[in-house]
Parts: structure tokens; sequence; C-alpha cells
């Protein structure tokens, strides 16, 4: 028989709710938890809204903003005319006090409005309307309200382009012309004709040098005495008898009248030439106007009988036809556009590269031989251009007086005053060689003394020299070519205020009649407008064009960046974890790590302004002289430099007794001989520290390139090193927990196999952490790459043309500055001189900058996730 018992509270048997949940008597709801669940839940609820919200706004905003829409044309009250995008709109109140800045006819419409809704202000929307045309109306969006508007407005013309060009940002405007000009061809006996000519109005002041004064004529049938006709005062003229002689023109008169006729042949040959040339162009029915050489144009109707036409071109009327023009043309115009920037920045900086590297091999032999010979070598090289050029111009005049004889004859008075000029030009050509020649002699003579290895930098420099300027000249000739050919094709619109604008074909990056087109239509443009955001270069002060190196910039200073931190801090980490004893240093260690994770970015950046650019960047450049620090006399750094010998066999020997006897010392003793090592090894590393900030015998790796710094400026080194230490703290914890994480059945299986310690680490730990490491790596690159702060300060620049990583050896350029998405922005939003026109670029440019960062995670957590597949086989 069970006899009862009193039961207490505690004991009173569990009742279920409705929903199943168990409650005991005497419970609260705050000991369920339940409260704390919700709010925990509804705390993370709110984050996830947040972080899709914004994640939501930036993808939708950054998405939006190469998607072409209409073009509108709004005529306003007070007649004047707008016509651009729609970029905003929104609902403002209008009061009565405000209606200063509106035109008097919207200020009317307005009042009437306030008084029908009978207060003081009236609820009205408006619209911001991208305009464009900045080279014109110098201001990029109007602002315009219902009031401003009048009645059926605004209007989408049929044929309104949006022009993107290479400057001055966007062109809003009709089509109304198309211009094809073409080059009149000059042959080659005009070109020959025009040569001599040229040749001797050049020389004709050598005409009085040639020919003595002119004699006075005198009459032969004046036979009266000196002293009748001293008598005879004013003469009446007498007509000249029917039998004398007719005068005879001076010599002076002889040549004029050659060289007249020269110039009357070489008017008929030229214009021989152009009815020849207008005779090809007579079959087009486009309108045509002339171009005389003095800029002046000609209707086609007033051409004839014009010997000076240059060019000629040709015009296409209305927009259909001009469009279709353009079409035609204007890829062939981008290819040369392109053409010309690939030569300016590849080739013309090759051989610039290549003139600064003969200028810096001079420098060089200047600081190894204590001597000054670059004024010198750039005199000899001076020199030697000049009389090159004077043999050149010899050649080219001895060619044009054979041209004359071969042409005139031997005989000819113009062959006798060509050969004429040709002596008196080689006398003079002559004594100006005979000038530098004594010139360089003499300089010559001041560097007889100098080592054979600077005279031959002094002939490689100048050699260099020469090379480069002919190389440099095919270069814009070859760019002046490509200029002139697209220059000749352009495009005629005209805006909705009716000014007309002629458009180079190569400054257009791309045109579209914006409400002609087709939802195909407006993919293909708005894919025409990612590829350039993704591959090409800024423009427009970085609200337009591309953003290319910008992304090289962030990948490669992240890779870098990764590379430098995830060793050091897995080296840490593993010294923290599995060698160092809890003590007070490595406590210290430990504090300081977590200390300097909650440093600010800025700091950092100050770090590296401080430390990595203008002392270790400036020691790397120019030696300790350069970076500041005090030089040391010779003897006592061989001195130092003798204490630092002992001291380190000293510090090597300890070590070597420390491990030797490790097992026969006591623990106490073993612990002395351990911090006398270890003190052994600082002071030695202080002393090698000292001896090479102080050394005298080290000048720097780029004195030559001094006062331009090489190192000693803002680079990609010195930002992923200031990355490096920023990130560091979050791949030592990460890496330590990692760590702690492998079990320890591991190490002790591992051990009774007869591994070592450091075999233990490397076979066993390490690849079975690999996943924990790669997880601190990951959060290290997300937020290196996010950093913006320390980048002002260390490396980052507004516009860096040269891409730090290229396939110009060494390929990774470690001293070149960089642009950085993250500052990109920074520059769109705050720096940028049209804020407006910037804003939709921030937002894209967002959107790419967490693509990009997110690709990175994604490879590497990917790569972890090969890893701990790996090995999760051997987690027990």
């Amino acid at each position: 028989m069970s006899i009862p018992t009193s039961s207490s509270p505690d004991q009173t048997p569990a009742k279920r709710d409705k929903r199943g949940h168990v409650t005991k008597p005497g419970l609260s709801v705050l000991a369920q938890g339940e409260p704390m669940i919700w709010l925990s839940g509804g705390a993370l609820a709110l984050s996830l809204v947040m972080i899709f919200g914004l994640l939501g706004l930036v993808i939708y905003q950054g998405m939006a903003t190469f998607w072409p829409g209409n073009v509108y044309r709004m005529e306003l009250v007070d007649d004047s005319i707008q016509m651009g995008e729609e970029t905003n709109r929104e609902s403002f109140n209008l009061s009565i006090d405000n209606l200063d800045s509106l035109s008097e006819q919207a200020a009317e419409r307005a009042r009437t409005a306030i008084a029908e809704a009978g207060g003081q202000s009236v609820v009205t929307k408006r619209k911001q309307y991208r305009t464009g045309n900045f080279d014109l109306t110098n201001t990029h969006f109007h602002w315009i309200n219902q009031f401003e508007l009048k009645p059926d407005q605004p209007t989408t013309p049929e044929w309104a382009l949006v022009i993107e060009r290479v400057e001055w940002g966007r062109f809003y405007g009709e089509p109304t012309r198309f211009s094809l000009s073409h080059w009149r061809t000059i042959s080659a006996e005009e070109e020959q004709l025009a040569d001599i000519q040229r040749f001797f109005e050049v020389n004709a002041y050598r005409l009085d040098e040639l020919l003595p004064p002119d004699e006075p004529l005198e009459d032969p049938t004046d036979d009266a005495p000196q002293d009748a006709q001293e008598d005879q005062t004013e003469p009446e003229a007498e007509e000249p008898a029917a039998d004398a002689e007719p005068r005879q023109p001076t010599p002076r008169e002889q040549y004029a009248a050659e060289i007249e006729a020269l110039t009357e042949q070489l008017t008929q040959v030229r214009a021989e030439n152009v009815e020849a040339f207008l005779e090809d162009q007579a079959d087009s029915e486009r309108r045509k106007i002339a171009i005389l050489d003095d800029g002046q144009e000609l209707e086609w109707e007033a051409i004839e009988g014009e010997p000076n036409v240059l060019r000629l071109r040709e015009i296409t009327e209305g927009p259909a036809q001009s469009w279709a023009e353009f079409q035609r043309y204007h890829d062939e115009v981008r290819g040369r556009f392109y053409e010309i920037k690939r030569i300016e920045k590849h080739e013309v900086g090759e051989v610039s590269l290549r003139q600064e590297e003969a200028r810096l091999s001079i420098r060089r032999q200047e600081l190894a031989h204590r001597i000054l010979i670059e004024p010198s070598a750039t005199e000899l090289y001076n020199l030697r251009v000049q009389a090159e050029a004077i043999l050149a111009e010899r050649a080219r005049d001895e060619a044009i007086a054979a041209q004359v004889k071969k042409r005139f004859g031997d005989d000819s008075r113009l062959a006798m005053l060509a050969e004429g000029y040709l002596r008196a030009i080689i006398v003079q050509q002559e004594e100006l060689l005979e000038e530098q020649q004594a010139r360089r002699l003499e300089i010559e003579k001041l560097l007889e003394d100098i080592p054979p290895a600077a005279w031959a930098a002094i002939e490689h420099y100048i050699e260099t020299r020469l090379e480069v300027d002919e190389r440099t000249l095919e270069l814009n000739q070859r760019i002046e070519d490509l200029r002139d050919q697209n220059e000749r094709i352009r495009l005629i619109a005209t805006t909705a205020q009716g000014i007309e604008k002629e458009l180079a074909l190569g400054d257009i990056v791309r045109a579209f009649p914006a409400n002609q087109l087709t939802t195909l239509g407006r993919l293909e443009v708005y894919g025409s407008r990612w590829r350039e955001f993704l591959l090409d270069d800024p423009r427009e002060a970085n609200a337009e064009g591309g953003v290319f190196p910008a992304i090289w910039g962030t990948v490669a200073m992240t890779m870098i960046m990764s590379l430098i931190v995830v060793p050091f801090g897995v080296l840490a980490a593993l010294y923290l974890r599995e060698y160092a004893k809890p003590g007070t240093v490595v406590s210290a260690i430990r504090i300081s790590i977590n200390n300097l994770a909650g440093v600010p970015s800025i700091v950092f950046g100050v770090f590296g302004y401080g430390f990595l650019i203008f002392v270790l960047g400036a020691y790397i450049d120019g030696g300790p002289a350069n970076a500041g620090l005090p030089i040391m006399p010779p003897l006592w750094w061989w001195g130092m430099m003798t204490l630092l010998a002992v001291v380190a066999v000293a510090a090597f020997l300890l070590s070597v007794y420390s491990l030797g006897m490790r097992r026969k010392m006591t623990a106490r003793r073993s612990q002395w001989v351990s911090s006398v090592t270890l003190l052994t090894w600082v002071i030695a590393t202080g002393i090698f520290v000292t001896v090479l900030a102080t050394t005298p015998y080290f000048g720097g790796f780029y004195q030559a390139g001094l006062p331009n710094p090489t190192f000693g400026k803002g680079a990609l080194i010195w930002a992923s090193l200031t990355l490096a230490l920023l990130t560091l703290p979050v791949v030592i914890v990460a890496t330590e927990e990692a760590l702690s994480a492998v079990p320890n059945s591991l190490r002790e299986g591992s051990y009774g196999c007869g591994a070592s310690k450091w075999q233990t680490l490397k076979r066993i730990v390490l690849p079975h952490a690999m996943p924990g490491i790669m997880t601190g790596m990951i959060l290290a690159m997300a937020r290196g790459a996010g950093e913006v702060a320390p980048l002002m300060l260390v490396g980052v620049l507004k516009l860096a043309p040269e891409l730090p990583v290229d396939l110009t050896p060494p390929f990774v350029h470690l001293d070149r500055s960089f642009m950085h998405l993250g500052f990109h922005i920074f520059d769109l939003g705050f720096q940028s001189p049209n804020s407006e026109a910037a804003k939709p670029m921030v937002f894209t440019t967002t959107l790419l900058l967490i693509g990009v960062i997110a690709l990175l995670n994604l490879t590497a957590i990917w790569l972890r996730a090969r890893l701990r597949k790996q090995f999760q086989s051997g987690q027990f």
C-alpha cells in the first residue's frame, strides 16, 4: 500500500498549453525564455531586412544607371526650350513667397493655382532633366515644374539624339547635316614647283649679295654738254624716238620675271590639279563646299576657276540621311581613335622610358665617380642634332637646285640663281658646322679625364636620344595622320535652342536616337555602356567612362595584401598557440593583438604615410641620408659590425647549448639560459637594425632618380603592407581558433608514431586547420578590399593611367600608385564637380565593389570547402 506524501511546488506535474509548450506552476514567462527568443528572432529579422534592403537599393540603382530612357522636349511658358532625359521627380510645397525663382509667366500661373486652392501654398510636382550640352549652357541638369510647362508638354521628338562624348559630357540635339571632307591630292609636279618657289622666296634676301647694284641707264641720244644740261631746268618730257633701242631690263628685273613665270606655272599646274579633283567629285549628288587655303568656304557653284582649293566637304542634309552616314562611319572612326590611344599609351610610353633609362645611366656614372656630365652630354646631343639638321637642310637644298637645273636647264637664269643661293647657303652652313665642331672639341677636352664607362654612358645617351627622336617623330606623324582622317568626318547637330554644333566623330563615344529605340535596341545600348564601364578608363572627372584601372588596382592590392598577411598571421598564431608558454610576455602580446584590432583604420594610414613612405621608402630610394637618418662614421660603424658579429655568435652558441643540454639542466637553469639567449638575440637584432639604418656605405637603389622618388611616395606595396597590418589581428585570431579546434587525438596519434612536433604541425595540424585559416583570410580580404581611409594616404590616386600589373617587365610594379574602387566611390560622391551627374555612378561602382569582394570571397570559400572535404575523414 502506497502512502501518499505531500509534494512540494517543484514536484508538481508539468502541464502543456494549447501550443504544446511545457509549463510548470510557479515559472514566469521570462523564465521560459520565450521573450528572448522572440527578441533575438526579431533582431535577426531586422538585421536581414536592413542588409537585404541595402543590397536591394544598391542593385536596383546600380543596374538602372545605364538603362537608356526617352528624350523629352519641353517648351516653357517663357518661350525657352529644353531637351533632355528625365532623371528624377519629386513633389514639393510651393508657397506664395517662393515664386521669385520662376519666370513671370510661370509665377502668374502658380499664383492662380494657389488662389484656387484657397491658401498660401500649393503642392506641385517637378522633374529633373539631364539636358547636357555643358560646353554651350554651362550646366548639366534643369528642374522644371508643372507651372513652367506649356500645355501638351513635354513631347518626344523622333530624331532626338543622345550623344556621349569624350569631353564635355552628353550632348542632346537633332542631326541636321553630315560632313565628309576630301583632301585634294597634290601631284609630284605641283609639290616640286612649290618646293622650288619656296626655296627662292626664303632666300630672296641673298639676291643683294649675289648681284652688284643696278647702274643708272644713259640716254644715247643726249649729246649735250654737261654744263648745258645743268643749265636746263625742268626739261619737257619728250617722246622717245621711233628708231631708239628699247630699254634693257636689269638683272634683278630679269630674275623677278623668271620667278613670276615660275609662280604662274605653279598656279597653272595647281589649277589643273584642282580641276581634275573637282571632276572626280562632280558625280556626287550631295551638296559640296570648297575650303580654300586661307580657310574661306565657297559653294560648288562659285568654285569654277579657283586654283586654291584645299579640300571639299560633301554635305548630307536631313536627319535620317545624316544618321545613316553616322552609322556607316562611326565604327571606323572609333577604331582609329583607339589606335591613337594605344600608340600614345604604349609605343610613346616605351620610347620615353628608353630615354629616361639612358638619362639615369648617366646619373649613375655621376654618382659613382662624383662628376657632373649630364649638362655636357645634353649639349653634345644638341650639337649633334643641329649638325644633322644642317646637313639634312643642305641635302634638301641641293636636291631642289638639281630639280631647277633639270626643269629649266643648266644655263637658265633660275639655275644660276639657285646655284648662287646654294653656294651662299653652304658657306653659311660651313661656318655653323665649324663653330659646332669647335664647341664639340672644347667639351670633349673638358671630359677627357672621365672614366671610359662614363664616356660609354654619354655615347649611349646621345644615340638613344637620337633614336627616340626619330621614333617619336614617326609616331607623332602616325597620330597626326589618324587624327586628320577622323577630323574630316563630322556630324552637325542642332540643339533645342537652335544652336548648331559640329561634332567630330572621333570625339563621340556612342550616339543613339533614344525615342526610336526598341527594347532590343535599348538592351544593346545598355550592354555597350556596361562593357565600357568594365573595360575602359574613366573620363569626365571620373563621372563617365569605365573603371577598369580601379578594378585592376583593387584586385591587385587585395591579393598582394593577402600574400603578406596570411603567412605572418599564421606563423604568429602557430607560435602563440603551439610553442609559447603562458606568461607575462604572451599575455602582453595577446592584449596588443586585441587592441590592434580596435585601432581606427586611419591610424594605420598615418603610420604607413609617416614610416613606410618617408622612412622605409626614402631609405630604399636614397639610403639613410635621404630618409633623414643619422649616418654613423665609418670607424664606429665597423666597430658596431664587430660587436654585432660577437653578439650574434654568442646568441647562436647559447641557442645550441640550450637545445643540447635541455634534458640535463634543471628547470630553473633551463629557464635562465632561455631568457639569456632570448635577450642576446634581441640585442643582436637591435644592433643589426642600427647598423643597417646608419650605414655610410649605402646610397639607395634608386638614387639616380632623385629628387623624383620611386618608393618614397604612395605606392602599391605600401598600401598592401598598411592593410596587411590592419587585418593581421583577424588572421591571428582566426588561425588560433582553427588550431585549437584540431582534436588532440590527432596530435597524440602522430606523436605515438614517432613524429616530432614540427612534423606533427606540418602534416597533421596545419592541413586540418586550413579551413579555419582560410576563414581568417576571407575575413581579412573582405575588410581590406573595402577600406578607403588608409589608402588615401599611402598610394591611391584619383586617376592612375598606368596599371600596377601589366605585360611590361617586371609585370607587377610595386612602386606605382593605383586606383581603387572604394576611393573611386568617395571621389564620385564627394569630390566630383557635378555630384548630380555622378550620383548614379556611385551606386553602380558600389555594386561593382560588392561584386568584386564577393567574387574573391567565393573563390576562397570554394577552396576552403575543398580543403574541408579533403580532411573531414580525419576528424574523430
